[in-house]
């Protein structure tokens, strides 16, 4: 019998783990406005629905009824990250590894969670809504309060708010995981909607009761600890929640709640650059992006602060 070990362990080339965020919502919630300047300038028609004297008398001339524009801005960040491949490394690398590829997709996750953390704080901040309420303890969208959680009414309310505010219905509500489970058990929820059908809410129907297009449920986690300190690991999208008008294709004469201004890199949200470095011996890959989330159209939005208890 031999003595010692006869084989040595090596990683498999047919598994690997790896742990990022599944999901993510910012883009599908504040959608790209493509610019090709890092800052500009764009038009605002300003608001004005008072209603114009029409009537005129004959032979007189018809009253005037101005027009007017003021102008905003934007200013575009880059964000960007970078790492380097060393021949060392490159040599000693065994599959299913490839580092080039595993790199360039750690570097434009890591790029696309500060993005969701920008989008949250962007939405989930009274200083961005006028057009804002925080819950009680007795309102709160938990299930526990029974008698008083009527998360159907708050948005029917809001949604009237916003219409007053902009001519607009808005078509979206945008709710962390906590936020979302809490809608899950909600009793007057499913006091709606248990003699039709089974009563196990989902997003979709979550936006059927509150007649909105979409609910955006966020997902996504994030280490808030420094470097070296103890992990300290939650949702990025807390205990609030958004309901606004979100244009699917923002543009010339459309109203959008917030959107985001990118910065056109050939077409694509994202630049990947490589490049060899002699003193080195190390290929760098570099991921970056150019762009500023931005509240456009804020009487379009309403905001929820601490719609559940967390």
């Amino acid at each position: 019998m031999p003595q010692g070990s006869t084989r040595i362990n090596k990683p498999l080339s047919n598994i690997s783990v790896q742990y990022r965020n599944e999901n993510y919502i910012a883009r599908d919630v504040l959608k790209d406005i493509i610019v090709n300047k890092e800052s500009d300038l764009y038009w605002v028609h300003n608001s004005n629905f008072r209603l114009e004297e029409t009537a005129r008398a004959n032979g007189s001339p018809a009253n005037m009824a101005t027009i007017s524009f003021s102008t905003s801005s934007y200013r575009a960040q880059e964000q960007a990250l970078k790492d380097v491949i060393t021949e060392t490394d490159a040599a000693n690398t065994d599959a299913p590894l490839n580092l080039q590829r595993d790199i360039t997709e750690y570097l434009t996750d890591q790029i696309l969670l500060k993005h969701e953390v920008d989008a949250m704080t962007l939405l989930f901040t009274t200083t961005t809504f006028s057009n804002n309420v925080t819950l009680t303890t007795a309102t709160t969208w938990n299930y526990a309060a029974t008698t008083t959680a009527d998360p159907i009414g708050d948005v029917l309310s809001a949604t009237g708010v916003i219409l007053a505010a902009s001519a607009q219905m808005p078509n979206k509500l945008v709710v962390g995981w906590s936020t979302f489970e809490v809608l899950k058990e909600n009793q007057n929820i499913h006091e709606r909607v248990k003699y039709v059908q089974k009563s196990i809410v989902t997003k979709e129907l979550l936006a059927s009761l509150f007649d909105l297009e979409q609910v955006h449920v966020g997902t996504a986690i994030r280490d808030s600890a420094k470097e070296g300190a103890t992990e300290n690991q939650g949702f990025i999208w807390g205990a609030d929640a958004m309901l606004g008008y979100f244009a699917p294709r923002p543009g010339i004469k459309t109203k959008t709640a917030a959107a985001t201004f990118r910065v056109s890199r050939k077409g694509n949200p994202m630049r990947v650059r490589r490049w060899y470095e002699d003193d080195i011996e190390g290929t760098f890959i570099e991921v970056s992006t150019k762009y500023d989330m931005k509240a456009i159209a804020t009487a379009c939005g309403f905001l929820f602060k601490t719609v559940n208890l967390i």
